[in-house]
Order: structure tokens, then C-alpha cells, then sequence
């Protein structure tokens, strides 16, 4: 079914790992750190469906107070990692998740974590599963610039990069529609696991043609 395959790619939360984040503390980590430094953020406008950090750059910009940036979007991000890291000790592996990885590599493919985390969350999970050494790349989003992080193409173009493949030599795995998007616009093969934020019914709705497995270990049956 998945022609040319040189490399898996797995998101991590609700994908590789069963984890516990607290999403709402990081969803207000960009708001609070502009309301603490008197950026009025709800009167900015930001039209994706995952906030990005350009508008906050235009208005500081347009305000004369650009050379605020550089630390306010480190005050943000340490606050993300925080909010990742504060639960990481009760992270599970889904059923397989760390059975396939040294099934993949004896066949010669490269295994991979694409994630919206940060690096060292995704690392530390890794090290922490005993499966860190299995994988030939980890990327998150501050492996860039924020506003390419997942889901932008540009995360799943870097992440082929670091792999040494092309997009379409990659197929990744996912829970969630940003990672289906980063990989969909990249030209990434894509498979929709059931054990995160998305059903059947819900793949389908996105793509009639999705191949979706209930956890991402049962990848191997494609190889």
C-alpha cells in the first residue's frame, strides 16, 4: 500500500505515548506573557488554527517595540516546556509503540518523532521509554521559527530533511489534524491513529481515502 517508504515518523502526544498535558496552561502561556509585558493580545487578530507568533511580532513591530521580541518568545516557550514537562513521569507507551521501533529499523527503515513539543520534551519522553537511541531524529517545534512549526508544511519538510529523505518517503503517523495537514501539504503519506483526539468517523470526514490503525505500533503491518 505505501510505495517507497525510506522512513515512520511518529507524533508523540496521543500517538507514540499515552501523555498527560496540561493543554490549557499552554494554551494561555502566549496570552498571559503579552498581558505581563502590557501587549494588549486580544485585540490582535490570528487566523490559524494554531496561534502563531507573527501578529504578535507585527504589533510590536507597528508599536516600536520590537526589540522586546526575542524575549518575550523565550519567556513564552519556557513556559510551554514547563507545562510539558510537568507531567512527563506519567507517560505510557500505546500498545506496540516501543515494539516497533527495532522491528522498522531491521528492515532497514529510519524512525523519526515529528511533535509540536519542544526537543527536550520529546527527548526526555524518548530517553525515558529506553527507545531514545532507536530513533534517528526528533524535531519539535523550536527546531524553527514557531509559526512553522506543525501544522505547516515547512515542520514536515525539516523533519525529511534531518531524516536525509524526501517528504513522500516518510510515513508519518498522527492523531490529530495538524499533523495530518503538516504532512497532507508536505506530501508525506499519512496514517490517522485512533488513540488521541480523533475517531474514525472524524479521519474520514478529513480524507475518505484514510488508512487508520488503532495504535501507531501496528504500523508494521506494512512492512
Amino acid at each position: 500500500m505505501f510505495e517507497g517508504i525510506k522512513a515512520v515518523g511518529f507524533d508523540l502526544d496521543g500517538t507514540f505515548l499515552n501523555t498527560h498535558v496540561d493543554y490549557d496552561r499552554i494554551n494561555r502561556a502566549d496570552r498571559e506573557a503579552c498581558l505581563r509585558h502590557d501587549i494588549p493580545f486580544d485585540d490582535i487578530e490570528f487566523p490559524t488554527i494554531k496561534r502563531q507568533r507573527a501578529p504578535i511580532r507585527v504589533w510590536l513591530e507597528a508599536n516600536g517595540r520590537m526589540d522586546e521580541f526575542d524575549a518575550l518568545y523565550k519567556e513564552i516557550d519556557e513556559e510551554l516546556t514547563a507545562s510539558e514537562l510537568e507531567f512527563i513521569h506519567e507517560a505510557k507507551p500505546f500498545p506496540g509503540s516501543l515494539e516497533c521501533v527495532p522491528i522498522l529499523r531491521s528492515k532497514g527503515l529510519k524512525v523519526g518523532l515529528l511533535t509540536r513539543g519542544s526537543c527536550r520534551y520529546g527527548n526526555e519522553a524518548l530517553t525515558r521509554m529506553g527507545v531514545r537511541e532507536g530513533f534517528d531524529a526528533v524535531v519539535g517545534r523550536d527546531s524553527q521559527d514557531f509559526d512553522l512549526a506543525k501544522p505547516s508544511p515547512e515542520a514536515m519538510r525539516l523533519f525529511a530533511k534531518t531524516l536525509g529523505v524526501e517528504p513522500s518517503e516518510i510515513l508519518y503517523l498522527g492523531d490529530n489534524v495538524t499533523d495530518y495537514y503538516s504532512a497532507r501539504d508536505a506530501g508525506a503519506p499519512f496514517i490517522g491513529v485512533l488513540s488521541g483526539s480523533m475517531d474514525k468517523e472524524g479521519w474520514l470526514k478529513e480524507d475518505p481515502d484514510m488508512v487508520t490503525l488503532e495504535y501507531a505500533g501496528d504500523v508494521i503491518r506494512f512492512f
